[in-house]
């Protein structure tokens, strides 16, 4: 049994606590929060041993086990040099950091701290993505492809994501997962990238942007685009679609379905070649922090290397950080 702790009860903290809570290896021992009433309540919800606005009051618990760290980048270095000083194990929310330098200060730290470190890739755990990624790495659409991505949010919650926008862009704080997903369904590495960006509501934070295009180029000839936005004005849009000079593939998620959402994800693959179109079924959670949470685990009791390797999560950060900069110069000119 692992005693795991919570430290932010946001979002990110109830998607991880929803998956993991009833996991018969897991005791979650404790959840931290500035907010203590919301900390009460996740304590009350998912059946925490104690709550607390402290996080420091668990990791200098010997009781406890693996750290889960749902907070803002700005904290994850913080964090991770606590966990190494107290031995705790980490599961950390991406964006990795809140800059560059940090980041490379934390691959430091998660190579060579003495703890198992998981960056928290959720897609590398999604059967959807893992079905496509071997479909792609099969042939089935052959290369090189033309990959469209967008991930763009209607704001009902403006606050949230303001807070949100004065530590990351939309380009960076989910443009990782993506940056990864091409460089993982492809295997080649980006060797350019380049956009456009724009400011959408009055008050985004200064120096910062709401809506941003990501464009990159792969050494196997591959293309891909990342759109990503978060504002008032702008509809919700989820495309990841992946062309090649065989077929097509689209992944549906289940609650985008016009209809059978009982089946799950939808998977359309059109076959160019024999011109047949194909649907593929795959009924998998969207956000499995339970098998991300086991993966930590198996890191733990038998040595394996995490998913994605730390080397890769770096690049991925690396990529979206200058993807951004070059964008927000561009804003300026």
């Amino acid at each position: 049994m692992y005693n795991v702790v919570l430290i932010g009860c946001g979002h990110m903290g109830a998607v991880h606590l929803d998956d993991i809570y009833t996991m018969e290896n897991i005791n979650v021992y404790g959840v931290a929060d500035l907010d203590a009433e919301r900390a009460r309540l996740f304590a009350r919800k998912y059946g925490a041993d104690s709550f607390d606005t402290d996080y420091m009051r668990y990791l200098r618990d010997e009781k406890t086990d693996i750290v889960i760290c749902a907070t803002y980048p700005a904290t994850h270095l913080e964090i991770l040099k606590q966990c190494v000083q107290y031995k705790k194990h980490l599961l950390c929310e991406k964006p990795m950091t809140a800059s560059l330098a940090e980041a490379e200060e934390f691959v430091e730290l998660a190579r060579n701290g003495g703890i198992k470190v998981q960056v928290g890739y959720i897609l590398r755990y999604n059967e959807t993505y893992r079905k496509v990624a071997g479909m792609i790495q099969a042939g089935a659409i052959g290369k090189p492809l033309v990959i469209r991505m967008a991930q763009n949010h209607h704001v009902m919650d403006w606050r949230k994501y303001r807070a949100l926008l004065k530590g990351s862009s939309p380009i960076v704080d989910c443009g990782v997962h993506y940056i990864d997903v091409c460089r993982w369904f492809t295997g080649a590495e980006i060797e350019s990238v380049d956009g456009i960006c724009a400011t959408l509501d009055q008050e985004v934070p200064e120096n910062a942007f709401n809506y941003g295009l990501m464009t990159m180029r792969l050494t196997d000839g591959s293309v891909a685009y990342y759109e990503a936005g978060w504002g008032n004005s702008i509809a919700a849009d989820n495309l990841k679609e992946f062309i090649g000079p065989r077929g097509r593939i689209k992944i549906v998620e289940r609650e985008h379905r016009l209809s059978c959402q009982e089946e799950g994800d939808l998977i359309e693959y059109y076959d160019s070649v024999g011109r047949e179109y194909r649907t593929i079924n795959v009924n998998c959670k969207r956000r499995p922090t339970g098998a991300q949470l086991a993966h930590l685990i198996e890191m733990i009791e038998d040595g394996v290397p995490s998913v994605p390797s730390i080397d890769d999560v770096y690049m991925s950060y690396k990529i979206a950080v200058s993807a951004d900069q070059k964008l927000r110069r561009k804003k300026l000119c």
